[in-house]
């Protein structure tokens, strides 16, 4: 299906084509022709990278520019929120049928306030915690929305984090009776049942645009699910960075998650190392005017500077404790492809060519299935797309 012979504003159209996007995926074609732009609630499930966020995007400009609509974007981590309102800025210059542009906020903090200042934007971005919070404070503005989009709907059947989902798209109903649905998730299992309680319809496919491998190392080489196996060359004395050093040689970039910040930013320290003699001379130019960016801007801590220095070297570590502007500096590098090998705690939400998970020691198993981090008692690794 052409983007072009979608029932949607000829700005959107124009926007998308300029982004080299002119076909829609599988999984967005299923989306659409389960009436998510014709109003219909759904439960999209489809694996990362498939197309869910453009759905996304399709059905609220549609709201927006055709319907005079608002709507709330629901993330389970202020990552995830940042991410997507980055993403969603491109949108700024379509114009409203009252010769406004579209206006996206984010709001992700402040427990305490209504915060009436929102009501002044289109797409509202928010964590389920906060909309919860917005909720009970009686935001004014609610009463306008007139999409939710649900992102990691499939937190939906977590202990600690289900509930506050659920009471937030339960209220959000309540108050706005023809308020459309969209719940995502990569992960869900039980997509029909999630669709039945927000009376949705569902869509569920495996598909993706490129292939998903899984493997577990150990003994110095990567064992995939399909039996194949990949030899690793050990330099380093720490496997994680065995095999991202093993992704950069084919011209990739690597994601290791660490469990906690401290590790995220000695791991950075260690890739920085082994990755600066890999650097081309552009590259070292480009990375050293990032670094100073990074010295010149926000606060100078000793995290900042250990910070600028892995930079230099084609590395970096991201956590919660550094400054919003540096973790952003750091996003877009690693995006852009400039920072090689990227340490950090789990709630990065950045696409990686290869994600890897190095937690030594055992590691409790409550339940494995497809799609979850392949975990073993010595390192623990996943090429994710």
């Amino acid at each position: 299906m052409k983007i072009r012979d979608l029932p949607i504003d000829k700005q959107v159209i124009d926007l998308l084509a300029k982004e080299g996007l002119d076909e829609l995926y599988p999984p967005q074609q299923h989306a659409i022709e389960a009436g998510v732009l014709n109003g219909k609630n759904l439960v999209l499930a489809s694996p990362t990278a498939s197309g869910k966020t453009l759905v996304a995007e399709l059905c609220i400009l549609r709201h927006i520019v055709e319907h005079r609509g608002k709507t709330i974007y629901l993330a389970p981590l202020r990552a995830l929120a940042s991410e997507k309102f980055k993403e969603f800025q491109r949108y700024s210059s379509i114009k409203k049928p009252n010769g406004d542009y579209v206006r996206a906020g984010i709001s992700t903090g402040d427990y305490d306030s209504s915060d009436p200042w929102l009501g002044r934007y289109d797409i509202i971005l928010c964590t389920n915690e906060k909309a919860d919070s917005l909720l009970r404070h009686k935001a004014p503005w609610m009463s306008e929305l007139t999409l939710v989009v649900a992102d990691e709907v499939h937190l939906l059947t977590e202990q600690n984090r289900g509930p506050t989902l659920e009471v937030v798209l339960t209220r959000l109903t309540e108050i706005n009776p023809n308020i459309q649905v969209l719940a995502l998730s990569a992960t869900v299992r039980n997509a029909e049942e999630v669709g039945s309680w927000l009376k949705a319809g569902s869509v569920t496919t495996d598909w993706r645009p490129v292939p998903l491998r899984e493997g577990i190392y150990h003994d110095n080489q990567v064992q995939f699910r399909d039996g194949a196996s990949r030899a690793i060359v050990t330099g380093t004395k720490t496997p994680s960075l065995d095999i991202a050093l093993d992704v950069l040689s084919t011209g990739g970039q690597a994601l290791i998650f660490t469990e906690t910040r401290r590790s995220a930013v000695e791991m950075g320290r260690k890739a920085s190392v082994a990755v600066k003699s890999r650097l081309s001379k552009p590259e070292e130019r480009a990375l050293s005017t990032l670094a100073e960016r990074i010295l010149s801007t926000g606060e100078k801590t000793r995290l900042s500077e250990a910070l600028a220095m892995q930079v230099a070297a084609g590395a970096g570590f991201h956590h919660a404790g550094l400054a919003g502007i540096h973790r952003g500096i750091v996003e877009d590098a690693f995006r852009e492809g400039r920072i090689k090998v990227l340490a950090a705690t789990p709630t990065l939400c950045l696409p990686a060519g290869e994600e890897i998970f190095g937690n030594p020691g055992p590691i409790a198993i409550e339940k494995l299935s497809s799609y979850d981090k392949v975990l073993t008692h010595g390192n623990v690794f996943e090429n994710v797309i």
